[in-house]
């Protein structure tokens, strides 16, 4: 007998982590292991399309969070078999004999299963057996929180509810690649990031931050965009790490965002850009 709770967990906000706490509170009041299962890929990238909506949180990074929230983590193959199974083969092969769900946790309205016919009062109606325990949607600022909605302020360029929604900064994390080598030119040497594929870069701009590698921390400014004073590339992520000199190439660098600083701009010459740079890296210490 297991205690589960379902979804996709994308951005292991504070709405997701209120349903964790939820399910290890219910667990031990009932004597039983506790299990999170979410799905992979995301659910919307089947039935619509890959990477719509873009990740808060890859696969990585998910089973990051829920060890830290103490929280067991399966990662479910999600199908086209799967999408398309009745609600209660849904719950009965799936929940029940497979991961042996004996106490469901779910939040408030819901929905799974083909059609989304899948909800706390169907599990009450067609599986009495089954304990269900819902939780209410944790606010803020009124609304819900949920990873659309996080999206969206990232998107637009509101680090800061983003964050507060998340309850921590909002992390990105690659390998540090070769660059044209433009950043050392200018004195500010960059370590540039690749990504994981359908990852959310937040709006163009440049952020103040943490860097993170190999067990060391560094304070750091981050600029997001196409670099248009230094002649326009694909949108990347780069960051320059204060009190730090060495070689990163080939690393895996985690970057966490604290605040947005500006957005990017085009400027007139080099020394121009050099001089903002300053301003942007003295505002870190502010």
């Amino acid at each position: 007998m297991t205690a589960i709770v379902l979804g996709n967990f994308d951005g292991c906000h504070l709405g997701h982590k209120a349903l964790f706490e939820a399910l290890k509170s219910e667990a031990k009041r009932n004597e039983m292991p506790h299990l999170a299962i979410s799905f992979e890929p995301h659910t919307r990238h089947l039935i619509q399309e890959p990477g719509h909506p873009e990740l808060l949180t890859l696969d990585e990074e998910k089973r990051d969070f829920m060890e830290h929230c103490g929280v067991p983590l399966v990662l479910q193959k999600f199908d086209k078999d799967l999408f398309a199974m009745p609600f209660r083969s849904f719950v009965e092969e799936f929940a029940v004999k497979k991961y042996g769900a004996k106490l469901w946790v779910l939040g408030l309205d819901q929905r799974f299963g083909r059609g989304g016919k899948g909800s706390a009062e169907s599990l009450k109606t067609f599986f009495p057996n089954l304990s269900i325990y819902e939780i209410n949607p944790v606010l803020f600022d009124g609304e819900a929180i949920s990873s659309s909605r996080i999206r969206e302020s990232l998107k637009s360029g509101n680090l800061d509810l983003a964050n507060a929604m998340l309850g921590r900064d909002y992390s990105l994390c690659g390998i540090v690649e070769h660059g044209l080598g433009q950043g050392k030119q200018l004195g500010f040497p960059t370590a540039n990031l690749s990504f994981a594929p359908y990852k959310l870069l937040p709006k163009n701009g440049v952020y103040s931050g943490t860097a993170f590698f190999d067990g060391q921390k560094h304070n750091a400014v981050i600029n997001i965009g196409c670099r248009p004073s230094l002649g326009n590339r694909p949108v990347g992520l780069e960051a320059h790490l204060l009190n730090f000199d060495g070689d990163l190439y080939g690393k895996k660098l985690s970057v966490e965002l604290g605040k947005r600083l500006r957005d990017e701009i085009k400027f007139e010459s080099i020394d121009a850009l050099k001089e903002q740079i300053k301003k942007d890296i003295s505002l870190i210490f502010i």
